[in-house]
């Protein structure tokens, strides 16, 4: 029991040192028909600048020929001074897979010693 306390605090510290995001700058490439489409999935979350000054912050829920589109927001490549996207470090998937590698090395452990602790007294 006490050893089932261990993997799951260590999976707990796991899962919460991970999840970090930062954003990135993405750079506004420009085509002959102005700006073009920058590198920026649906579902990502962004911080717009606009040449007026003016911030916006919106998950994006398309990625037109011509705009940056989100719930309450549409903003046109060539009006974009600069854009960031939020994007994970990568450290989520590493977490995973080292907190796995501990829980394994743990199972195997405790396989390998037999449970022991089972003896009767009589």
């Amino acid at each position: 029991m006490n050893m089932q306390r261990g993997v799951v605090a260590l999976l707990a510290a796991v899962f919460l040192a991970t999840g970090c995001t930062t954003l990135q700058n993405v750079p506004l490439a420009q085509s002959q028909q102005g700006s073009a489409k920058p590198g920026v999935e649906v579902g990502e979350s962004v911080v717009v600048t606009k040449k007026d000054g003016a911030k916006e912050k919106f998950k994006v829920s398309a990625v037109n020929d011509d705009a940056l589109v989100g719930q309450n927001h549409r903003v046109p490549y060539g009006d974009i001074a600069s854009l960031q996207v939020e994007r994970g470090d990568g450290s989520h998937t590493k977490a995973i897979l080292i907190g796995a590698a501990i829980v394994g090395a743990i199972a195997l452990a405790a396989a390998a010693g037999g449970g022991g602790g089972g003896g009767s007294g009589y």
